[in-house]
């Protein structure tokens, strides 16, 4: 019997007992009878759902062994060598050997063979971009890429994409494709609480950007004692971005740092009708350039004055005629000025040192280095890395000890904007020109008295 049929029986037999249950009680069933019948009706409704159904057709299953050659699968990953991925920033003072291991390139032969090939070369001595390697387990390169700048030192969107490929006889092949970069301009502000390193980092402002804020207010702001907490720093500028990724920073366009109730505004203005123009400038058009930058490091510690002190080697009183400026070993010493080299080697208690003669009777000493980057007789520009920092000589720890002297007398290098004529102002058949950039220029920085970060694309 089916369910279904099992169910009315049931039904069915009770409705009989209801029958005979009113037919002795007429009046005291009378208002469960309709109840019962709702609820019978309800129940067949219910049942409803559960009539026949169809029967469903049998299931197969087909069960067939495979044979796992594991061993055969284990030869073919061997056979398929296991890269790994890097990428870095190519530094000033990098040599092929420094960078190449940076990259995990660690097979001698090889490492011999990049440093001698052209391509790399480019690498090292251009204008400085993004380098990525391809790299086995066992340290060899087979493939690197570079984005570097098509023209050198220029600041446009141009740049070329070099590729190294290792070849299976050993040999290295290069080639070069050209790649447009877009040209963004991101703007950032920053609150000083310490230092001004401190705060571009913590407001994700990267340290070139810092550099150059550093620099290009030399002669406005001294940085090492001007700056107070809750100062505020606010900066526009260029970065080339491609692939979703940054290839370079680029040049401060427009900045503001407000101190001690002042606050010292910069653009950058260039021109194709004028080009030798080009330079950092005053709202009002007055030029920002110095002949002289306040320090030749891009951050620094003031650790012992210019003046008498107790020498830290003889413990005794000595004039000490310049300034030491603590620092990483191997970070990169500038000169403040145009000028020509006129010594590169070690001196007593110096250890290894630069000195630089600039035009006017002027001269700076750079002391305790570990690696020179120029020679005797060069002609160097302001800015231009002459040195890498170190703790030569009679040093008890790593810095730079910094000299300037005004015609062969010593001079507190503190003072050195005393000494620092400003440049030339805008051209007068520019003034039009500046105006009109600089007031857009300057905008980018009014949206920035609460902003973190932001960026925008250049237009």
């Amino acid at each position: 019997m089916s369910l279904f049929a099992a169910t009315a029986d049931r039904l069915l037999q009770r409705a009989r007992a209801l029958r005979e249950a009113v037919e002795r009680h007429p009046g005291r069933v009378a208002g469960a009878v309709g109840s019962a019948l709702l609820f019978t009706s309800v129940t067949a409704f219910g049942l409803a759902e559960y009539g026949p159904q169809p029967k469903l057709p049998p299931v197969s299953v087909l069960q067939q062994p495979l044979a796992l050659d594991l061993g055969a699968q284990l030869r073919s990953l061997d056979a398929q060598p296991q890269l790994a991925y890097t990428t870095t920033e190519v530094r000033r003072a990098d040599s092929a050997e420094s960078l190449l291991r940076r990259l995990q390139v660690t097979d001698p032969a090889q490492l011999r063979a990049l440093a001698r090939d052209p391509a790399l070369q480019r690498v090292l001595h251009g204008a400085h971009g993004v380098v990525s390697a391809e790299v086995d387990g066992v340290g060899l390169l087979h493939r690197l890429q570079a984005q570097l700048p098509a023209h050198d030192g220029a600041d446009r969107g141009a740049w070329d994409e070099l590729t190294i490929t290792a070849q299976a006889d050993g040999g290295l092949s290069s080639s070069v494709q050209p790649m447009q970069a877009q040209v963004q301009t991101r703007v950032a502000s920053a609150v000083v609480h310490s230092t001004l390193y401190a705060a571009t980092d913590a407001a994700g402002i990267p340290e070139p950007i810092a550099a150059q804020l550093a620099d290009l207010f030399a002669g406005e702001v001294d940085f090492r004692r001007d700056l107070r907490p809750g100062d505020r720093i606010s900066v526009a500028w260029r970065v080339y971005v491609a692939r979703g990724q940054v290839l370079r920073v680029g040049r401060v366009i427009a900045a503001r740092v407000a101190t001690r109730g002042v606050a010292h505004e910069a653009v950058w203005f260039d021109s194709p009708q004028q080009p030798g123009a080009a330079g950092y400038y005053a709202p009002n058009g007055g030029s920002l350039a110095r002949a002289f930058l306040l320090s030749p490091l891009p951050y620094d510690r003031l650790t012992s004055g210019y003046g008498w002190r107790i020498s830290p080697i003889f413990h005794k009183p000595e004039f000490h005629k310049g300034i030491d400026l603590a620092i990483p070993v191997g970070t990169p010493v500038r000169t403040i000025a145009d000028g020509r080299v006129v010594h590169v080697g070690p001196g007593t208690g110096y250890g290894k040192y630069v000195k630089i003669e600039h035009p006017g009777g002027f001269a700076t000493i750079y002391s305790h280095l570990s690696k020179y980057e120029v020679h005797v007789g060069e002609q160097v520009k302001q800015g231009e890395v002459v040195a890498l920092s170190g703790n030569t000589g009679w040093s008890t720890g790593p810095h730079l000890y910094f000299q300037f002297f005004v015609h062969g007398r010593p001079v507190n290098p503190l003072e050195i904007a005393k000494y620092s004529p400003k440049g030339k102002s805008v051209p007068a058949a520019l003034r039009g020109d500046f105006v009109a950039e600089a007031d857009t220029r300057s905008q980018l920085l009014q949206l920035l008295p609460d902003v973190a970060v932001a960026s925008a694309a250049r237009d």
